[in-house]
């Protein structure tokens, strides 16, 4: 018995010991939570309300469908031209120039109210999770720095052509439960009443909004919406560096990232060179380019940061020997492979820091270019003359030796 009760002790010391499974998992969540509050303190978090209501929509009313009026293509109801929210609305991005009007995929303005709302605020937008490294590097983390939407300003994919909207949400007012006797619409202006009524209304989890206006976002501010989201960042930091006439599509990552390519189309970021013979090649604005490379600078760079970026550097490096040697084999391009590998040898220069900061004007990558062409040169040449000494000095070595034996 007493050997009993000293085995049950020491299988009690050992559960609450500091290796017994409970304790451990206690450890485990301790260190995980503390690693959220440091991602916390260091991102900014957009506090986003996540259920804005039109103010003067019944959602449960039942309409009898028309089959020749206009309808919406989400909710189904017929377009009321009085009603601000049930009126179909005209998209910028491509329903101008009376395209509207001919499309037969419209929506109504309480539709996309839901869908900024719903899509801005999803945990399944493509952006990185709050547990995820990748936006304490760089070039992620430029695009983690700041928020780029609010409350009255939301961005979303149009439904039709999926390029970036801007919806402004206009009139918003925070809806309050009916046990919050203390509110009244008639309380006074001092500032501690304003204070407090600003600090309910944030704790509120409910708005309603008057009306919304759709607008085409500015380049720069689609650039830091899209950053965001996974693999784009690195694919835009690519884009910001090529030529922005002439960006192959093995040189931004090719297969591997494929679908981020094609939003950046779709998002009107890059597109497409016209023609059959130019599948494979892309452009983008040069006034672009040069925005899109000022989000990429860093003013006083870290070592982190330097070193992400010489990570970066040997990833674009090998894509871009791929290109060139793809447009040579499928295509029989010999110029633009040349040009590719001209671009290769330009970045190199740009890494090392030998070369001002992007863009250049176009008289400086014309220098820069006559600069590798006569580098190129001289390597050549130099590599010719020693292949010439080489088979000399063993070529008469061996003649030499074989005519004595």
């Amino acid at each position: 018995e007493d050997a009993n009760e000293e085995e049950g002790e020491d299988e009690g010391d050992y559960e609450d010991g500091p290796f017994h499974h409970s304790r451990i998992f206690r450890g485990f969540l301790n260190h995980m939570s503390e690693m959220a509050m440091r991602r916390m303190t260091r991102r900014p978090q957009a506090n986003l309300c996540k259920n804005i209501k039109p103010d003067d929509y019944d959602e449960d009313s039942d309409e009898e469908l028309d089959g020749t009026a206009a309808h919406c293509a989400a909710c189904y109801r017929a377009d009321n031209q009085n009603h601000k929210w049930r009126r179909l609305v005209t998209l910028p991005c491509c329903g101008t120039n009376g395209r509207e009007t001919d499309s037969s995929t419209r929506f109504c303005a309480a539709c996309i109210l839901r869908m900024a709302v719903t899509r801005s605020t999803s945990s399944n937008n493509s952006e990185y999770r709050l547990m995820d490294d990748e936006p304490d590097e760089y070039p992620v983390r430029k695009f983690y720095e700041k928020n780029s939407q609010t409350n009255n300003r939301r961005f979303c994919e149009c439904p039709r052509c999926r390029d970036i909207l801007l919806v402004k949400i206009k009139g918003l007012r925070p809806v309050y439960d009916d046990s919050d006797d203390n509110y009244s619409e008639n309380d006074c202006d001092c500032s501690d009443c304003e204070v407090e009524r600003r600090e309910r209304a944030e704790r509120t989890e409910t708005m309603t909004a008057k009306s919304i206006s759709l607008h085409i976002p500015s380049f720069r501010a689609k650039c830091w919406y899209i950053g965001r989201k996974r693999g784009v960042a690195k694919l835009l930091w690519k884009v910001s560096l090529l030529h922005h006439n002439f960006i192959s599509y093995e040189a931004l990552g090719g297969d591997e990232d494929n679908a981020n390519i094609l939003h950046l189309t779709s998002w009107g970021i890059i597109e497409k060179i016209p023609g059959r013979r130019n599948s494979s090649l892309y452009r983008i604005d040069k006034t672009n380019q040069a925005k899109l490379n000022k989000i990429f600078q860093l003013k006083d760079p870290s070592e982190k940061d330097q070193k992400s970026e010489m990570i970066l550097m040997s990833d674009i490096g090998p894509c871009l020997l791929y290109a060139a040697w793809r447009h040579l084999r499928d295509e029989y391009r010999l110029d633009r492979s040349l040009r590719i590998l001209n671009r290769f040898f330009f970045l190199s220069l740009h890494f090392f820091g030998l070369l001002p900061m992007l863009p250049l004007p176009w008289w400086q990558e014309l220098i820069v270019t006559a600069l590798i062409i006569f580098s190129t040169a001289l390597v050549a040449q130099f590599l010719c003359v020693l292949a010439v000494y080489a088979a000399t000095f063993f070529g008469v070595g061996l003649s030499v030796c074989y005519f004595l034996k």
